[in-house]
């Protein structure tokens, strides 16, 4: 049916759109990003501070390799996109003889903690996205969740005059919770406010947001601002301010108005809230679109993880999602950042210089991603997920090649840089931000919050399984290891190219049908219980 007029009006942005996405993602998914990032310049700076390196005598500690790839696990464009400096954790030169001091086993392991637990963290939050969001609502949970931050913020700002690593211990647990709550939370709010013309679009924004908070810590972690003896504390606490500007705005921004009608049944306040969104009184055809939703949802109550697990109307929605949300995390996007001091050391760029070569590989991760913006409504969601893939498994080849052949072949250190960038473009186009968007789309009101949780709970799980298992990868298979990702891609870009749909310009309802057949649902038109449901689709 072709749109009217009014239909297509309604499918702009709007100021107040505008600000809800804005506020929404600042406070939320830009923290998520920006502490992945924060411990790493500074790591030397805190490490020689609580542990004292410099009365540390010379032990036999084991490779410091593992602190590196537990921080390589954080990422998000899966989780982490910048681990820690191999050279800076725990090695420090003490003298002209340029005798090595190293943490100790317990110091090894006590820093290893620090930076994982954010991880472990990250999946408490993601988790327990569905209870929160069912008690709270999504507005609701953000503002909640900001208390984290806060909390986090004056712990780690008031470690150093405390002489406390176990108050950034804890912080960073407290963070890592409230970015397990982004990546649930934050896309399902935006994407139920955001018009279907340009959700694609809108939806990139959490993705970008996380990005501009890795290059925005990376940024001020430079010597020249905060990465100094002195002020690594108020690098860490900056956390918190995001926080203060949502909880000052976010409460005048409306809830989602599919979440007022369909999930609390007041229709007048989602009517009033879609308006506000919108910028005009003519919503009338997005209000039936809703109404029909809840008509065929009237039976179902809003379902537990377990319950979407078992329902077969989203059986393969949800495998898809589980699907995205764990290949993200195996593609190979972690280990491309584990080797990059690596990569850019065999280039000639000297130590002094690394870390602004990585905000020049962080910038490149941004303007990708803010290109995919545009692309997500244009060219679609598939072909932005199955490219993104098949260019990362051509630079993962290139990537082993050049890493084998390094010490033959002099241009091959700037091939394996290359490589880097041309993985880095793949994975933001795609890869990045699409699963987060396709997760918001693929289901219906009474089964989203749970499927986002199981999702986003997944993602951070393999996060954390990486960063265990990669070490011995890496060992047995040094840069082979690209091989294994290799594989990881292209069963990616096989399996999206058959199974997932394109969602571009779709309602959630018309998304659902799509699934239908493949689900064995004989009659399209079902509810979420499996039956019968009156009402055209």
């Amino acid at each position: 049916m072709a749109e009217s007029e009014a239909d297509q009006e309604n499918q702009k942005l709007t100021a107040l759109l505008v600000a809800a996405v804005a506020i929404s993602v600042l406070g939320s998914s830009f923290q998520y990003g920006y502490n992945i990032a924060v411990v790493n310049a500074p790591a030397k700076l805190i490490q020689s501070y609580f542990f004292d390196l410099d009365e540390i005598s010379n032990t036999t500690a084991e490779p410091l390799t593992l602190v590196s790839v537990y921080n390589t696990s954080h990422g998000v464009n899966g989780p982490t996109d910048y681990p820690l400096n191999p050279a800076t954790v725990g090695v420090e030169k003490v003298n002209e003889e340029n005798e090595e001091q190293e943490l100790t086993d317990s110091q090894l392991f006590l820093w290893s903690f620090t930076v994982s637990i954010y991880t472990v963290g990250g999946m408490v939050g993601s988790f327990s996205t569905g209870f929160c969001v069912k008690k709270m609502g999504r507005k609701g949970t953000l503002l909640a969740s900001n208390s984290l931050s806060i909390v986090g913020a004056i712990l780690m700002g008031t470690s150093k005059v405390a002489d406390s690593l176990e108050m950034i211990i804890v912080a960073r647990f407290l963070l890592g919770i409230l970015a397990g709550l982004a990546t649930g939370v934050v896309p399902l709010y935006i994407g139920e406010i955001s018009p279907k013309r340009i959700r694609g679009g809108v939806g990139v924004v959490h993705q970008l947001s996380i990005t501009v908070g890795l290059l925005t810590a990376q940024v001020l972690s430079l010597n020249e601002i905060l990465g100094t003896e002195q002020l690594w504390p108020l690098l860490l606490a900056f956390t918190g301010v995001p926080s203060i500007i949502q909880l000052c705005v976010l409460p005048f921004l409306p809830e989602s108005p599919r979440s007022l009608l369909i999930d609390k049944s007041n229709e007048l306040k989602a009517r009033e809230a879609l308006t506000k969104f919108r910028g005009t009184r003519d919503v009338s055809n997005e209000i039936r679109e809703m109404r029909r939703e809840a008509d065929a949802e009237k039976q179902t109550q809003q379902l537990s993880a377990w319950k979407v697990l078992k329902n077969k109307p989203v059986r393969w929605q949800l495998i898809s999602v589980v699907f995205l949300q764990v290949v993200q995390q195996l593609c190979g996007i972690n280990a491309i950042f584990f080797y990059l001091n690596r990569i850019l050391e065999d280039a000639g760029v000297p130590a002094s210089m690394q870390n602004y070569a990585s905000v020049g590989v962080g910038s490149v991760n941004v303007v990708m991603t803010i290109i995919s913006v545009f692309l997500m409504d244009a060219a679609g969601r598939k072909i932005l997920l199955a490219g993104g893939y098949a260019i990362a498994a051509v630079f993962c080849a290139l990537m082993t090649a050049s890493l084998n052949l390094k010490d033959e072949i002099s241009w091959m250190s700037y091939l394996s840089i290359a490589s880097v960038i041309g993985f880095i473009i793949g994975f933001a186009i795609g890869p990045g931000p699409v699963p987060w968007i396709l997760t918001t789309e693929f289901f219906r009101q009474s089964t989203r919050p749970a499927a986002s949780a199981i999702g986003s709970g997944l993602n951070w799980t393999f996060n954390f399984t990486l960063a265990l298992i990669f070490p011995f990868m890496q060992k047995a298979m040094g840069p082979y290891v690209f091989l294994f990702f290799l594989a990881v891609c292209v069963v990616a870009t096989v399996y999206i190219i058959m199974v997932v749909p394109e969602t571009k310009n779709k309602t959630f309802q018309e998304i659902n049908l799509m699934f239908a057949k493949r689900n064995k649902i004989k009659n399209a038109n079902l509810d979420m219980n499996g039956e019968d449901d009156p009402l055209p689709l």
